[in-house]
């Protein structure tokens, strides 16, 4: 299918240089952004907890996202789950929050194993989830003093602590494990919905030592992603192509994690498999681009490389046109009707789809024109230098 008449050639070339200009003001807008605003962090990276709620009729969302935060939910964000007539009542419920236990239940708690068993050893409660203690004794303790002890003056039941060994077989060295964030929120939502509360199907939290590794991790991909793409453009085409294809994709990258930061949107997980998605979309359109403009040269075709840059990108108009709007109809409605939870991974791709489509014509093309200029003068100062040499001798 031809959206374009075959033949027709555009001068795309002419306005690169005030585009180019553009976009790297973009850029660096957005590394700027990046360092002064910051990236609004979710809870893959930052630390939180996730469960999905169910109830056995609907709840008003507003209500439940009011007793969350009366229970001491750290922003807690609640959606509805699913959107068949099986789903009705479920919610999944999003929070920053990892430890509810306070600083007086943790000083209640001490008090009470310490006046039972006196002073121990180690006394370590700064696990990160916030519901681990390390106890350790010099003579030998059992369990269930332990648990007795520590249910004796603080607010805990027995029901609600689980005391274990640190090793196996350890009777001096223990692990007392507090009540976290589930079984506090299923307690305050068994009391406000007593007849409409069912269970928590699903819950996990993430430290904040896990969320920094997997920010790492994260970052450690895109860059990677990049690296393996400049040594495949590398070997596929030559040194003119490579430097265009990689600076074009963090362009991509870049303007995409600004508009993140600008916005205050919610940067996770998701979001970096987007911007890997975005990688590879990008990078298909360019090298469709390349192989195009590498045809044209072998044809001869263009007086000169800024004309074959300009018919290579003509004759591929009409399909990169087709697969850009095909894309982004298809991520358009996942943005649009799909929930608070993966919209913001839509919406990357949104970006994603237009400054790619925009990036491989703006910016790894004439980057390519850029590179033969710049090889063919280094090639006339080495033959001059050359011929000086040979003049002089």
């Amino acid at each position: 299918m031809e959206i374009f008449k075959p033949g027709i050639r555009y001068e795309f070339l002419k306005i690169s240089k005030p585009l180019f200009t553009l976009s790297a003001l973009l850029v660096l807008g957005s590394w700027v952004a990046v360092g002064t605003i910051g990236l609004n962090f979710g809870i893959d990276f930052d630390g939180g907890s996730e469960a999905v709620l169910e109830f056995k009729e609907g709840i008003e969302v507003s209500e439940l996202k009011t007793a969350m935060l009366e229970a001491g939910l750290e922003a807690p964000e609640v959606v509805k789950f699913g959107i068949g007539e099986a789903d009705v009542g479920k919610y999944f419920l999003r929070t920053r929050t990892v430890n509810l236990l306070t600083d007086v239940e943790r000083k209640a708690l001490k008090t009470s194993v310490v006046t039972a068993l006196g002073q121990p050893l180690i006394w370590d409660d700064s696990s990160e989830m916030g519901n681990v203690i390390r106890v350790k004794y010099a003579e030998s303790q059992e369990h269930e003093k332990i648990k007795a002890a520590a249910v004796a003056q603080s607010s805990f039941s027995a029901d609600e602590l689980r005391v274990e060994s640190a090793a196996a077989g350890s009777d001096t060295d223990f692990r007392i494990y507090l009540p976290g964030v589930k079984p506090k929120v299923e307690r305050i939502l068994k009391t406000k919905y007593a007849d409409k509360f069912r269970q928590i199907s699903k819950f996990e939290a993430v430290g904040a030592a896990v969320g920094r590794q997997m920010r790492n991790q994260g970052v450690l991909s895109v860059i990677y992603a990049l690296l393996g793409i400049l040594l495949y453009v590398s070997f596929r085409f030559d040194l003119r192509y490579s430097p265009g294809a990689v600076l074009a994709l963090i362009h991509d990258v870049s303007i995409t994690i600004g508009l993140y930061c600008v916005l205050g949107y919610e940067f996770n997980l998701p979001i970096i498999a987007a911007l890997l998605a975005i990688v590879g979309y990008s990078l298909n359109d360019t090298i469709v681009v390349y192989d195009r403009i590498r045809e044209s040269l072998k044809l001869g075709l263009g007086k000169n490389m800024t004309d074959s840059i300009n018919i290579s990108v003509s004759d591929c108009l009409s399909r990169t046109v087709l697969t850009s709007v095909t894309t982004f109809i298809a991520v358009f409605c996942i943005w649009w009707f799909g929930g608070g939870i993966i919209q913001n991974f839509a919406f990357a791709m949104l970006v994603g789809v237009l400054i790619g489509t925009y990036s491989s014509i703006y910016i790894a093309s004439p980057a390519v024109l850029f590179m033969d200029e710049t090889i063919k003068e280094r090639a006339e100062e080495a033959k001059a230098k050359a011929l000086a040499a040979g003049g002089g001798a």
